[in-house]
Order: structure tokens, then C-alpha cells, then sequence
């Protein structure tokens, strides 16, 4: 590393800072959005726990290449794989470029060079790191919620890594335990949605019942009404013609004067006591009856005052009124 100096590193250090929160296109098992700084840690955290189980693989220069492999995206963003097209990948191998440039020439031609092999897939080393690429992002997948996938992901789960893996048996170890996880996760949403619509089903039936139950009783609230409003017609025409003969009858009997004077006094005095029972009634049963005492006091004073008069005019004797 000759030629290495504080500056250079610090500036290289900030240009690749953004990889710690460029998003890529998964989510953590908390919801939280998965970093490319994050897969590049865990991709050769891989490498590292793998060390003894890829037989005589170079597997420092595997950490090494799953480290630096995504350092473009902090230039160009992160684009999935299934969407990256050939211009893109150009524009990122230019990325690549740049960012090498800011570091001493023998560090950037290393570099420079375990991204050629990367690129080549030519090499043992190259071909363990695409494939510890392509598994992480698989168990990511599983780790996520399946709410997130997209629906091209439940098929290409199951195949990512699958054509990478081939001829390193830990490698083909893991894609089988992935895949099945897979399988497991797209088979518990398959139950969950099933439970779903069959307790969306439950509480549509429950929401109709309660509904037709609902009508029914407001049909009978409507009938109920209509039968009282059909009460007190009746009972309101009939006290009008009970009310009609009793007027006609009195005048026939009394004449128009002694009807006047002594059948409406009567009347008078007879609804005034009606409506005080009236509004007792309503009293015990804690309704309003204000209106009715105060209408059935006016009724009995009227009644006393005109009674007091009949006396003063004509004692007693009521005779004259009532031609028997």
C-alpha cells in the first residue's frame, strides 16, 4: 500500500459511506429496509463461516470480493437484478472505476482486478461469492414478510441461486434449506389466507343475520306505530262523535241556554278531573305531565268560578236549566 495516506482513505471511506443506507429491494424480519452495506456484511460473513466447508477455495479472497462487490451502488443506487438491464450494468462498472481511481495504485489495481474475476466467473473463488451473493438475498426473502414480495419472488426464490450452487455440496446444502423455507412461508400465507377468507365469510354470514334481524325488528317497530297511529284515529273519531251526540243531546234536552249554563260546565269540570288522573298517572311513571296539571288546574278553577256563578245567579235551584 504504498503511497497510502489518511486523506485518500477518509475520502474513499466518505464516497462509500451511502452504501449504509442505499435501500435495496427487501425488507428485515423487523419491516425495517435492508441496506446494501447490510448484505455486503452478512454475504461475507457467510464466506467467513463457510471457510471450512468449501474445501481449498481462497475464502479470504471470497470475504474479500463479497465486501467490495456492491461499492457502485453507492454511486448508482441499488437496482434489483431481475430489473438491471445492460446499460445500467455499464454505468455501474464505470462507477466501480471512479470510486478505484481515489485510492494508491497497487489498492486500486487489486481491486480493479478481484472485480474483473468477479465478473469473468471463471474462478472458484468467483463462483463461491456470486453464489453467497444470490443465497443471501434469498434468506433476506425468507426473513421478510411475504407481504413484500413481488409476484415474480415466489418463483424465483426457488431458483436464484440454484444454477450457482452446483458442484460445492454446503453451497447446494444451504439452496435446499432456503427453498424449503420458501416453500414453508408461501404455503403458511396459502393457510392464512385461506383462515382469512373463510372468517371474512363467517362475518359476512354473522353481518347478513344481524342485518335481516335488524330489518325484522324495525318492520315490527314500523307495524307497532302504525297500529297505535291507527288507535288513536280511531279513538280521536270516536270521542268526536261521542263528543257531537252528547252536545246534541243536551241542547234537545236543556235547549241551547241551559246547555251553555250547566251541560259545558260539567263537561268542563268532568275533563278537567280526566286530565288531573291524567297527569298523576303520567307523574308515577316519571313522565312529563306539566302541561296536563296545568291545563287540569285552569279546567277546575274555570269550573269552580263558573259554578260560583250559577249559585250567585240562580241559588240552587237549577230547575229552570233542566226542563225534565
Amino acid at each position: 500500500m504504498d503511497g497510502f495516506c489518511a486523506k485518500q482513505f477518509t475520502d474513499f471511506l466518505n464516497r462509500v459511506e451511502r452504501l449504509k443506507s442505499v435501500r435495496r429491494h427487501c425488507v428485515t424480519a423487523d419491516g425495517e429496509p435492508e441496506t446494501v452495506a447490510a448484505h455486503s456484511w452478512r454475504t461475507a460473513l457467510m464466506a467467513y463461516l463457510l471457510k471450512d466447508e468449501l474445501g481449498d477455495a481462497d475464502m479470504d479472497r471470497v470475504i474479500r470480493m463479497c465486501l467490495i462487490h456492491d461499492i457502485g451502488e453507492a454511486v448508482t443506487g441499488d437496482i434489483p437484478t431481475f430489473a438491471k438491464n445492460a446499460e445500467q450494468e455499464e454505468t455501474e462498472k464505470e462507477a466501480v472505476a471512479n470510486l478505484l481511481k481515489g485510492l494508491p495504485g497497487p489498492l486500486e489495481q487489486e481491486l480493479g482486478e478481484l472485480f474483473s474475476e468477479m465478473e469473468a466467473q471463471e474462478t472458484k473463488e468467483a463462483k463461491i461469492y456470486k453464489a453467497l451473493d444470490r443465497l443471501e438475498a434469498v434468506i433476506s426473502h425468507n426473513e421478510s414478510d411475504i407481504a413484500t414480495w413481488l409476484p415474480l419472488e415466489y418463483e424465483l426464490q426457488q431458483t436464484y441461486a440454484a444454477a450457482n450452487v452446483r458442484g460445492f455440496p454446503a453451497l447446494e446444502a444451504l439452496q435446499e434449506e432456503a427453498v424449503g423455507r420458501t416453500k414453508e412461508k408461501i404455503a403458511r400465507k396459502g393457510k392464512g389466507q385461506q383462515t382469512g377468507q373463510e372468517e371474512n365469510r363467517q362475518q359476512t354470514k354473522a353481518e347478513e343475520k344481524r342485518q335481516r334481524r335488524q330489518k325484522k325488528r324495525e318492520r315490527r317497530a314500523q307495524t307497532k306505530a302504525e297500529r297505535r297511529e291507527e288507535i288513536r284515529s280511531m279513538t280521536g273519531l270516536t270521542g268526536f262523535v261521542l263528543l257531537a251526540v252528547f252536545v246534541w243531546l243536551a241542547i234537545d234536552q236543556a235547549g241551547l241556554y241551559g246547555f251553555l249554563l250547566v251541560w259545558l260546565f260539567f263537561g268542563v269540570a268532568a275533563a278537567s278531573l280526566a286530565l288531573l288522573f291524567l297527569g298523576i298517572w303520567r307523574g308515577v311513571r316519571r313522565k312529563r305531565c306539566g302541561m296536563v296539571f296545568l291545563f287540569s288546574l285552569l279546567g277546575i278553577l274555570a269550573s269552580v268560578a263558573w259554578g260560583a256563578f250559577l249559585s250567585t245567579s240562580w241559588g240552587l235551584g237549577l230547575g229552570p236549566v233542566f226542563p225534565l
